[in-house]
């Protein structure tokens, strides 16, 4: 059988276009591709990279060598969870818990379901050939995806428990399914304005139905998690650790300080250095606390040697984070998570310069009732335009539609750009509500994210062209597989700056795993197995690093590597589907059908309508000599697809390993 890699990319249906990076780079390609094929042999002579670990010091962490007052920063101070703080901040605290804020995360069976589970409720509902169901029952959540053969009987379903919720309901809802460690996103979410279930924002059915966890999407989310370094979405247990929602420490830093020193005396007559309050800080570091989670932009990358869990309320959140965003010409700013960049460009924060901010008009403590919600942030409007704000010049009629209401006309509610059934309220706070900013085309070579300024504390400019790199090697994966030409006109970019910033720090994993993803979609075969050895060697106990390496190897033909790392992907991530379906093309590209098609078994025990593993498992009944089970199963396969070029693409595989 002819060895060639099981292109992922290739057979997954494309996903919504980068439309802003494909004008960008459009412009850019002739100039790009031609910089990189006259530099190709210099990269290619790179010597090969060792798979012995490198020596690498990491920069000063932050939290011992910035200079704050704040004494809770520092990386012993412990977390100890809102009861502590609710022993002398009672009231804080109730009001705090019913915010948003205070309920992102709750272990489901702990108090009553905010959701609805009748037929009312859009329960079940249909997407493609599936249909979704939720169930209740003793305290426990079921998500359950069923779907019919070719022949019109129904599959075994796939089912999986809602274990954790995340979001309070008030917008929306999704779940997660938590399984030895590992943590699954389900495909089924709660949209509260609506009262309705519908898909997860962002799933395809067509490739699963389930999504890895990252940690850096539960930072958001949860109060604290230890994730596994370096791990897809594997974490210490218990998890999470201690309460699940976002509590008082993600804006104060961790109390243990506080609470010994506060348990001994009253606070001092001075600002209490024990626990940050955000009220002391500067503006830039005050922007941070809300920017950690509310500034999402199109790719957020930790800084060298950082971690995002490891930042404190106080220290500079740039310091830990390089947040990219479009370019001002080219931004959705209609988005869902987009206020904090919409607001920077309002002309009410740039004219305040510095002095406006998300406090300014949210109490981060208590939410206003509904019947009080004119009234509060109207207050907040007069606070900085005083009287001119009574002298609306609006017409009567209109403000009287309006009941007067300054929010209404100046930050209207706008329709969520990437997430159905969810409207936004428009940050932008434009002076006419019918004005909305237009896209703009970008110079030829322009690079169309920028990274967004939060404070001072710039990185240097190896250390942007790093970050800058790693985003653009991200974003490959959100353009469609058949946009060859835009893909390796990002890859060609990213390759470019993350070759030069692993020669100076040869020990950066993520930079390695960014750099073998830019060459493999410049098909650069060597270069690509090269990068993902190091970074397999840098970080051994990383599952991705460990996938990416088996990819690579099995793209180079080294099939005893590539099974190497594609058994210790299955060691460390048995739950995940990916894993087997990784070993199992490494054992049909060494034709071995028997243990490829145990893989392939492996993988449908843990989700039985899994379109991959189908088409796989059809390939290994065929070359076992069951031309008319394999064909079954591929049929199958694309039946289950939700795209018509995904169909093509199952199909077309079929063809190609049984002929």
């Amino acid at each position: 059988m002819e060895q060639q890699e099981f292109e992922w990319a290739e057979l997954s249906p494309p996903r919504p276009i980068y439309q802003r990076v494909l004008i960008a780079a459009a412009l850019a390609v002739v100039g790009v591709i031609g910089w990189y094929i006259f530099f190709h042999d210099d990269l290619q002579a790179m010597p090969p990279n060792s798979p012995e670990p490198i020596a690498y010091l990491p920069p000063p962490d932050p939290r011992l060598t910035f200079p704050t007052p704040f004494r809770n920063v520092k990386p012993d101070v412990r977390y100890v969870g809102d009861a502590k703080c609710a022993s002398c901040h009672d009231e804080i605290d109730k009001t705090f818990h019913a915010h948003p804020m205070g309920r992102s995360a709750e272990f489901i069976g702990k108090s009553q379901p905010v959701e609805r589970f009748d037929a009312t409720a859009h329960n079940p509902f249909t997407v493609g050939p599936y249909k979704l169901a939720v169930e209740w029952s003793g305290g426990k959540m079921l998500h359950r995806l069923r779907v019919k053969d070719p022949d019109g009987n129904y599959l075994p379903d796939y089912v999986t428990t809602a274990d954790l919720a995340i979001g309070s309901g008030t917008r929306g809802r999704s779940y997660l399914c938590i399984e030895k460690g590992a943590v699954w996103q389900t495909p089924i979410s709660w949209f509260g304005p609506e009262a309705r279930w519908d898909l997860s924002p962002g799933f395809d059915l067509g490739n699963g139905g389930r999504r890895e966890i990252r940690s850096d999407c539960l930072f958001c989310h949860m109060n604290q998690v230890e994730p596994i370094a370096a791990s897809l979405n594997r974490y210490r247990e218990p998890f999470p650790v201690g309460q699940a929602s976002i509590g008082c420490e993600r804006c104060h830093g961790p109390g243990e300080l506080h609470v010994d020193e506060r348990g001994l005396g009253p606070p001092p007559d001075r600002i209490d250095t024990s626990i940050v309050n955000p009220k002391h800080l500067s503006s830039e570091l005050r922007a941070g606390i809300c920017a950690q989670c509310h500034l999402q932009g199109e790719e957020r990358i930790a800084r060298r040697g950082r971690e995002l869990s490891e930042y404190r309320p106080g220290l500079p959140l740039e310091m830990y984070l390089t947040t990219f965003v479009w370019r001002p010409e080219l931004a959705d700013l209609h988005k869902s998570v987009g206020q904090f960049e919409q607001m920077q460009q309002s002309r009410c924060f740039t004219e305040s310069r510095g002095a406006l901010g998300c406090t300014s008009c949210h109490d981060p403590h208590a939410m206003p009732t509904a019947a009080k919600k004119e009234n509060f942030y109207a207050s907040r409007c007069l606070a900085c335009h005083g009287q001119s704000a009574k002298e609306c010049s609006e017409k009567i009629a209109i403000r009287h539609a309006n009941a007067d209401s300054c929010i209404k006309c100046h930050m209207p509610r706008l329709t969520s750009s990437n997430v159905a059934h969810t409207s936004i309220t428009d940050h932008q706070i434009p002076r006419k509500p019918d004005v909305q900013s237009k896209h703009r085309g970008l110079l030829p070579g322009a690079i169309p994210i920028v990274a967004f300024p939060i404070g001072p504390h710039v990185p240097t400019v190896a250390e942007q062209e790093r970050d800058l790199g790693i985003a653009m090697a991200r974003a490959i994966s959100h353009i469609p597989a058949e946009e060859t030409e835009i893909r390796q006109v990002i890859a060609s970019m990213s390759a470019s700056r993350l070759t030069a910033s692993v020669s100076t720090w040869r020990g950066d994993t993520p930079a390695w795993m960014a750099l073998s993803r830019a060459q493999e979609t410049l098909n650069d075969v060597r270069s690509r197995l090269d990068s993902a050895t190091t970074a397999a060697a840098l970080a051994p106990e990383s599952d991705e690093a460990q996938g990416k390496l088996a990819a690579a190897a099995a793209a180079a033909g080294k099939l005893d590597i590539a099974l190497a790392a594609a058994n210790e992907t299955v060691r460390m991530s048995p739950t995940s589907v990916e894993a087997f379906l990784i070993r199992a093309w490494v054992f049909l590209l060494q034709q071995d059908w028997v243990r490829a098609e145990a893989d392939c078994r492996a993988a449908l025990a843990i989700h039985p309508l899994h379109p991959r593993a189908h088409l796989l498992l059809g390939i290994c009944r065929y070359r076992r000599g069951d031309p008319t089970g394999g064909g079954r199963e591929a049929d199958l396969a694309a039946s289950l697809a939700t795209t018509p070029q995904l169909r093509t693409n199952f199909r077309d595989l079929y063809r190609s390993q049984t002929r």
